[in-house]
């Protein structure tokens, strides 16, 4: 993840900026952070996970919630950019690697997919429903552009492939993204009576 066309062309946009979707600036971008850690909840959670974290803006937002949040990142220029970003949370450390081939060895009870999964192939999300089923103790929360992405598949329909392998706890939609809160069966069988 991503393929090597899109890896190259996402290295060149974060090498010529650290922030080049305006992350840090975009009222887009900041009202899309107030839904998605509305949806996350308050924490605390004792290990979040964070694939794909760009420049490392939502992890920075997210940090204060978790006990230990282990951000990933497959673009060097922008893992270097969250590693700065998140310099102050001695809770939180940057991976350098791409989902789900490298994701590490830990049960997260947070798992969060901001603008990640349209990158990936159906193999490759089915890879990581499996890699969920087994790890993940708490939410799964993915995040999805609803517009073109340019990529062969789109935000709805690559959460959707991750959906076939979970269970859907909630979606909500906004201008522009979607957010979708899953579980494992395993999490499900937990909180039944």
């Amino acid at each position: 993840m991503p393929h090597s066309d899109t890896l190259a062309h996402l290295a060149r946009l974060y090498g010529a900026s650290e922030d080049p979707w305006d992350h840090r600036s975009s009222p887009y971008e900041a009202a899309k952070y107030e839904a998605t850690l509305s949806a996350i909840g308050p924490g605390p959670f004792r290990q979040a996970l964070e694939i794909g974290c760009g420049n490392g803006e939502l992890a920075s937002r997210l940090a204060p919630r978790c006990r230990r949040l282990t951000a990933m990142e497959c673009i060097p220029p922008a893992a270097q950019s969250a590693r700065r970003r998140l310099a102050g949370f001695s809770q939180a450390e940057v991976l350098d690697g791409c989902a789900p081939q490298d994701l590490p060895r830990i049960q997260p009870d947070l798992v969060l997919l901001s603008e990640v999964l349209y990158f990936m192939t159906p193999a490759e999300i089915g890879v990581l429903a499996l890699w969920l089923n087994r790890n993940a103790a708490g939410p799964i929360v993915a995040v999805n552009w609803t517009g073109p992405t340019d990529e062969p598949q789109t935000g709805p329909e690559a959460v959707g492939l991750l959906a076939q392998g979970l269970l859907t706890r909630q979606v909500q939609h906004f201008e522009g993204f979607r957010i979708d809160v899953l579980a494992t069966a395993k999490q499900e069988s937990v909180q039944a009576p």
